[in-house]
């Protein structure tokens, strides 16, 4: 399983007074330890916020403490949220969600988790820090040892089915909040452990329940699999459509069907009324400006190729929710002005400049530090030396047919492959760059 470790935006409604969100999960970690992962919503009317890039940002920080018998871990984490403008927040209910892992022994522990503003940014010292918030909970971190056994069961706004890995990533939802317009069905993840490689097969059953009453409302059909491996992992989502507000359970049973033995886990979560906060996959969505709802999905000029190929495996529901975490790791604003400065910058001959190669290392690099020209030269094509000091990258392009559609023809940078024209560095460029 993959989370949104990052910071990004979730839509949601405001209550009347907005509040810190906590959830955690906890999974089977390495030798006798267990993983627990931890996750929280900050609502944006919480932080204050100062002008930055034609939009606004806030810095603020989120310190964890968890403490058992012999045991306490405590850390602060720095993050900034950033809006396009207080009427845009408003209008999608915005909340940042965030989250963090960690590896701890079964037992009984303090969970606090606590919301700070900053005076200043990340170089902000204790006293300028102050408390807005804070959420305390008592956590009990079980052991997956010895017989069938399914983890604590992590309710999500959304799940994506990774088709490269076959793992899933997982959109959380730590107010456990569904429902409303749109919100219709309530996500979940889980893993199985300890299952038997000889067992004819698992049934897996889950189902919503009334909080108050043994009730089932909404089951899902039986999912039947081979125990062929020790550890399996589901995620499933159950349509909550026609259950009025309230408290219910989501409950999940894992049964051998050879031996009888079973492992049950389940989950409180709410069904929110029209004035309560609601957490719905559908609305994890960009505020985007028209420029750059015109680019936010042209992935094939920044995006690695295996975020590429998954990108392209998904449903159109997926695709949605894969943009929305793509560009809360990279600058849409920024994309959409490079795209539209190489369109005219680097223009050749009719040929869009996004489809040439300065314009394709320009949209993916940005401007470079340096750019030396050789236009004039006795037995030598006009070329440009690109320079990206930081990164240590060179870029070497020529112009090739003599149109002015300069070609690249070396680089020193990981992220691209041969060009088929490196025959054309000179001796004295080979000594350069190599």
């Amino acid at each position: 399983m993959s989370v949104f470790a990052v910071l990004f935006c979730l839509a949601t409604a405001a209550s009347a007074g907005p509040r810190l969100s906590v959830d955690w999960a906890a999974f089977a970690g390495s030798g006798d330890s267990t993983r627990v992962e931890v996750f929280y919503a900050v609502p944006y009317g919480m932080l204050d916020y100062s002008e930055f890039e034609g939009g606004l940002e806030a810095m603020f920080a989120v310190r964890f403490e968890l403490r058992g018998t012999g045991f306490e871990q405590e850390a602060t984490l720095y993050r900034r949220a950033a809006i396009e403008s207080f009427a845009a927040a408003e209008a999608a209910k915005r909340s940042f969600v965030d989250g963090f892992s960690l590896a701890v022994l079964p037992g009984r522990y303090s969970l606090r988790v606590t919301l700070l503003g900053l005076d200043e940014p990340a170089e902000a010292e204790e006293p300028g820090m102050v408390e807005l918030d804070a959420h305390a909970d008592s956590i009990s971190v079980p052991a997956f040892t010895g017989r069938p056994d399914l983890s604590t069961l992590q309710l999500a706004a959304g799940i994506i089915h990774d088709t490269v890995t076959g793992g899933f990533s997982v959109v959380p939802n730590p107010a456990r909040s569904f429902g409303g317009d749109g919100a219709e069905r309530v996500f979940f993840y889980c893993e199985g452990y300890n299952l038997s490689a000889a067992a004819d097969s698992y049934n897996l059953k889950v189902a919503i329940v009334r909080a108050a009453a043994p009730e089932t409302l909404v089951a899902s059909p039986q999912t039947r699999f081979k125990g062929a491996r020790v550890q399996t992992a589901a995620a499933l989502g159950l349509s909550v459509a026609g259950l009025v507000p309230g408290d219910y359970r989501l409950a999940v049973v894992l049964d051998d069907r050879a031996t009888g033995a079973r492992a049950e886990r389940s989950a409180r979560f709410r069904i929110a009324g029209e004035e309560e906060e609601r957490a719905s996959g559908v609305t994890y969505r960009l505020q985007m400006t028209q420029l750059e709802a015109h680019y936010h999905d042209r992935l094939e000029f920044i995006a690695s190729p295996r975020e590429l190929a998954y990108y392209e495996a998904l449903s159109d529901s997926g695709k949605q929710v894969f943009l929305t975490r793509f560009w809360s790791r990279h600058n849409l604003a920024e994309f959409a002005r490079r795209m539209e400065t190489a369109r005219e910058r680097y223009r050749v001959a009719g040929t869009d400049g996004i489809r040439t190669d300065r314009g394709r290392i320009y949209i993916k690099y940005g401007e470079p530090d340096g750019i030396e020209r050789r236009e004039i030269e006795v037995d030598r094509r006009p070329r440009e030396y690109w320079r990206y000091f930081n990164q240590g990258y060179a870029f070497v392009f020529v112009d090739v047919t003599g149109s002015n559609d300069y070609r690249l023809v070396w680089t020193n940078s990981p992220d691209e492959t041969r060009t088929g024209y490196e025959s054309m560095l000179t001796p004295d460029e080979q000594e350069m760059f190599r």
